[in-house]
């Protein structure tokens, strides 16, 4: 029995609240009663004429109690999203503004906003506001789903647009006919020109004509056709004017971003950092060296104006920032200073090799002059120091010796790879570096990368670099600047006539590869020549300039003057070999006659007098040579207008080797192949080869 009376005494009544007597018990809580005490209507009244709601609680529980014009009136004032927010804040304001009679209410809403198109139809004005203000899925509810599709009338996510959207393709067509698409309303991605549809009109649509007869179902199509073409402009409203509000908000956010970039350039300023605001890096320069532009700074972009308070925040961390600005800047103008230095050193590395005729031979690059002691000694003089052309003048007397160490150490580094490269193996180390490997004919290199592309080259074949071409290629002294290189160090860039972003470097190899198979071809070549492939040169070669036939070509048959035969120069008889017969290494060759090749060459020399051939770029300006912006290779024509431009040198005036020298990276024309009928030549006497003295064996040396 104790227990049961303590269980009564702790029992409390609850209360179920309605819509009948809901407002009493809010009014209860007022004060009038106590919270369970039964309120009446006439205690409500009289609370409501003595209620005075506090300021700080801004409750909207009185709100309602006023007149539905006055309501009205208010609502109509606001915007169709502020309806949306109020609908969701208690029942009794959504089942004002969700009842039929509210409509009025939601249109003068919609007329705040300039241009905005008018209700459909067939949709309310709250799921008209919905679509167009909400930033939630309709399906997950997932927040910040900025793309509303105004031809399916839905706000989806990316995941729940392809979960709620089908295809409309070919088996779309198979399984639903033909012709049910018309009735739809259909969307059309931007990524891809894919066309979708609702899951839920398409089986929507299908109910409705399995309901109906034949002669119904058509009278439905052309219905449902009809309301699909005013839907689809409506759409086009719909969407042109949602782009329209986006584009003034970007303007409305970039001009509040403007105006706050204004004040804290103008309050740096103040503060004495106008040099540094002057000359902060671009957009470009501050991605390559990994900086914060200051326009993206987080602290700047906010589109937010600046107070005094916020700037009290704020300030601290702007200073650091323009402090580390500061810091870069000066490493950018000592870069600066370091260039316009080697620039000057260039001018004078590069009137040193005009006036002693050096354009003929393998010199080194500016890029080289610039990593040697001697120049870099004047170059990283302080930055306060001046530097002028009397102060390189100790360089220039000492350019001679600088230039013999470093053609000395290039050759140096050359000989030894390239012997091996040839399987030339002398017994002893000087006997090696005493070797000129370099001007052998089987000396064959081909350029690896793409910085020659450009080089036209006839019938698609390889092209092929023969001493001293492989030695003055470009790609030897250029190469292309990465994206993340804004100036490179020790380097400037070229000028007109090469690819984009190249610039200049220390003279090397590194990009020629040493083509064996084309070698092979050269040796065998020479072999048929009767030439020792360990001394023929390629000025011996060109000397003899021999016509050979393919052997291959002609199944084997030599020549017997009745034949037909096709007779090449020999550095074609190489591309022939590497295109007809893939650098076959057994191909076997015979030379022509001496006296039928003189004939042949003749022809050939007249032939090519009687024929206009198109200009070669083959000539370079000895005045741009080294020098920040020198162009490549032009014609005869280019050259004279380039000098005439560029460095006021009359056509009258202007002297081949002086100011303008061939190219030494220029092949010689190529020599085209003829059709003859070669006698038979008789194989010639056995002569001897002296061996070079560093094939004898070690006995032979002693003996």
């Amino acid at each position: 029995m104790d227990s049961e009376e303590k269980k009564s005494e702790h029992v409390t009544k609850k209360i179920k609240i309605t819509a009948s007597n809901g407002w009493e018990h809010v009014f209860a809580r007022g004060g009038i009663k106590t919270r369970f005490a039964k309120t009446t209507t006439a205690d409500a009244t009289e609370f409501l004429k003595n209620y005075r709601p506090r300021a700080q609680k801004q409750s909207l529980e009185i709100l309602i109690s006023l007149p539905l014009d006055i309501l009205f009136e208010i609502f109509g004032r606001l915007l169709p999203l502020d309806l949306l927010h109020l609908a969701r804040t208690t029942k009794a304001l959504r089942a004002v503004l969700m009842h039929r009679s509210s409509t009025t209410v939601w249109m003068a809403a919609r007329s705040n906003l300039k241009g905005m198109p008018a209700c459909a139809d067939d949709m309310s004005e709250p799921a008209h506001a919905s679509l167009a203000f909400d930033t939630h899925c309709h399906n997950c509810l997932k927040p910040n789903v900025r793309n509303v599709d105004w031809n399916l009338r839905v706000r989806y996510c990316q995941k729940c647009f392809k979960e709620h959207t089908e295809v409309v393709d070919d088996k779309f067509k198979k399984a639903y006919g033909p012709k049910l698409h018309h009735c739809l309303s259909l969307s059309m991605t931007q990524n891809r020109n894919v066309i979708r549809c609702l899951i839920s009109d398409r089986e929507s649509l299908v109910d409705e004509l399995l309901k109906l007869g034949p002669e119904e179902r058509s009278v439905f199509r052309g219905t449902k056709r009809d309301e699909v073409l005013v839907r689809k402009e409506h759409a086009i409203l719909c969407t042109k004017w949602t782009q329209g509000e986006q584009q003034s908000r970007w303007e409305e956010l970039d001009h509040l971003r403007s105006l706050r970039y204004d004040a804290i350039v103008k309050k740096l300023i103040e503060l004495g950092w106008e040099e540094d605001v002057n000359k902060l890096p671009d957009q470009h320069t501050a991605r390559i060296y990994k900086l914060t532009h200051f326009e993206d700074h987080p602290l700047v972009k906010q589109p937010k104006p600046l107070t005094d308070r916020i700037w009290q925040n704020i300030q601290h961390k702007m200073v650091e920032f323009m402090s580390q600005m500061r810091e870069f800047r000066i490493q950018q103008e000592r870069k600066q200073q370091i260039r316009e230095r080697q620039s000057l050193i260039a001018t004078i590395y590069s009137d040193w090799q005009r006036e002693k005729g050096y354009h003929k031979y393998l010199m080194p690059t500016a890029a080289d002059l610039f990593g040697m002691r001697q120049v870099r000694d004047i170059v990283e003089l302080p930055a306060h120091l001046t530097i002028t052309v009397e102060d390189f003048q100790p360089v220039r007397e000492e350019l001679y010796e600088l230039v013999d160490t470093w053609k000395r150490c290039a050759i140096h580094d050359l000989r030894p790879d390239l012997l091996w490269q040839l399987e030339i193996h002398p017994p002893y180390w000087q006997d090696r570096l005493s070797i000129r490997c370099e001007k052998l004919a089987v000396a064959v290199f081909t350029c690896r990368v793409w910085l020659c592309e450009d080089i036209p080259e006839p019938n698609d074949s390889p092209r092929y670099m023969y001493f001293p071409e492989y030695l003055h290629h470009r790609c030897n002294r250029i190469r292309r600047r990465s994206w993340d290189e804004l100036h490179p160090p020790n380097t400037f860039s070229m000028g007109q006539g090469y690819p984009g972003s190249t610039v200049q470097r220390e003279w090397s190899m590194d990009d020629l590869e040493f083509d064996k198979k084309a070698s092979q071809t050269v040796k065998n070549i020479l072999h048929a020549c009767d030439l020792n492939w360990r001394v023929a040169t390629v000025s011996e070669l060109d000397d003899l300039d021999p016509r050979l036939v393919c052997l291959k070509c002609s199944y084997g048959n030599r020549c017997d003057g009745e034949r037909p035969m096709i007779a090449r120069s020999w550095r074609e008889s190489v591309k022939h070999c590497a295109k007809k017969h893939w650098s076959d290494s057994t191909v076997k060759w015979e030379k022509i006659s001496d006296e039928e090749a003189r004939s042949l060459r003749q022809d050939q020399q007249e032939a090519a007098a009687s024929t206009t051939t198109p200009p070669r770029k083959i000539w370079r300006c000895t005045h741009c040579h080294d020098k920040p912006k020198e162009p490549e290779k032009m014609t005869v024509q280019g050259m004279t207008d380039h000098l005439e431009d560029h460095h006021s040198i009359n056509p009258i005036d202007q002297v081949v080797g002086k100011d303008f020298a061939e190219a030494l990276d220029v092949p010689p024309l190529a020599i085209p192949s003829a059709k003859l009928k070669p006698k038979a030549v008789d194989p010639p006497p056995l002569q001897y080869h002296p061996v070079p003295h560093w094939e004898r064996s070690f006995s032979d040396m002693f003996s």
